[in-house]
């Protein structure tokens, strides 16, 4: 980062701007690209699964996950934005109960299918897990619109061609005499949790999505306010659906009066199904004041699904561009940024796999 911000420093070409977060405005540009990174962790690192567990992972009763790559290039045509993107994302929510389950199980989907056992060393309570992703490209048109001195909104549609899903979710429940427990997985590809062999015929995906932002700007104030994949869906054809039941009473007595044994399991896969995948939505804040010309505070706010973050930040102009100082609350990293007319970059402290939060951005314009 420290080279990075060397070389624009020595560059006579680039000359200063202020710095807003998330500023949709036009920019006079022709060409304009944009790459983000966002991954963000209330609890557990990303790396936990990738990780041998001798313990139980420190954690808390609900834990959630966000990530995302995004990218995108644009040109300007007659107030329109026309371009195209590629995007992969992921949501991941899990309580407690399923990170004791996946720990007892060794992390292993057969080692839980042989230990019809197992609740009998887990404590009782429920188990929720719940993952959604998918990778996707496509085109997009935006509009920005002036509606009142000072207010800015612009509204965006995707529309998205996708080619990766992976999507889970289980539901249980552990007591003093059994666990039972639904389980449902659907991939268009690769099976991660058995690496059973994919049968289904060139599976696809189709949908939309769509984000709606907003900003106020007068003087020395600026207020943002962002919703993304706002009633967003993808439409899958030809993936597959792979469905557990667990009962650990394998042993019952039947209609006919006599005891009947079934397996802990119960399994099936369903090929070429449809799916429709409604897409995670998030939420985005920001609030910049300019104290002095040279000098800004502000604060950026970001929204998950059972999880947000803030970031208190100062920005100041130094020679030919703003740099910005920022700090986030909830995984105590910091995060620098450096900002001139033609590129932004911004970067965390903390980017690697073992951190709780990574965060990266780079805008060019031309």
């Amino acid at each position: 980062m420290a080279f990075v911000i060397l070389l624009l420093l020595l560059s006579s070409e680039l000359f200063s701007l202020n710095y807003y977060s998330y500023d949709f405005r036009d920019v006079n540009a022709s060409i304009n690209f944009n790459l983000e990174l966002d991954a963000q962790s209330d609890k557990l690192p990303f790396d936990i699964f990738d990780e041998e567990w001798k313990n139980v992972p420190d954690h808390q009763k609900s834990n959630n996950a966000f990530g995302q790559v995004y990218s995108d290039i644009y040109v300007d045509y007659e107030g329109l934005k026309l371009g195209v993107f590629g995007e992969k994302l992921a949501q991941i929510n899990m309580n407690d109960g399923f990170i004791e389950l996946w720990h007892e199980a060794q992390k292993d989907f057969l080692q839980l299918l042989a230990n019809k056992d197992i609740y009998k060393t887990l404590e009782p309570k429920p188990i929720t897990g719940e993952g959604n992703s998918y990778e996707a490209y496509g085109l997009f048109v935006q509009k920005v619109f002036n509606i009142y001195p000072h207010h800015y909104l612009s509204t965006k549609l995707k529309l998205n061609y996708a080619k990766e899903l992976q999507y889970i979710k289980v539901d249980g429940y552990t007591s003093a005499e059994k666990f039972t427990g639904e389980f449902d997985y659907i991939y268009s590809n690769k099976n991660h949790i058995s690496n059973g062999e994919n049968r289904s015929n060139s599976p696809s995906g189709i949908g939309y999505g769509l984000d709606i932002e907003y900003i106020y700007n007068k003087e020395k104030l600026y207020v943002y306010l962002g919703a993304f994949n706002l009633g967003s869906y993808i439409y899958w054809k030809n993936v597959t659906l792979m469905h557990y039941d667990f009962d650990s009473e394998v042993i019952y007595k039947g209609a006919d009066g006599y005891n009947h044994y079934r397996p802990f399991g119960r399994g099936r896969y369903e090929y070429n199904t449809s799916f429709t995948q409604k897409l995670p939505s998030y939420g985005r804040a920001s609030l910049n004041y300019e104290l002095f010309d040279n000098f800004a505070i502000g604060n950026n706010l970001k929204v998950y699904e059972n999880m947000y973050a803030y970031e208190p930040y100062i920005n100041a102009k130094i020679y030919s561009g703003r740099y910005k100082l920022g700090y986030e609350i909830q995984s105590s990293t910091l995060l620098i940024g450096a900002y001139f007319k033609h590129i932004h970059i911004e970067l965390s402290n903390k980017f690697g796999l073992s951190s709780n939060i990574l965060n990266a951005s780079c805008r060019i314009s031309f």
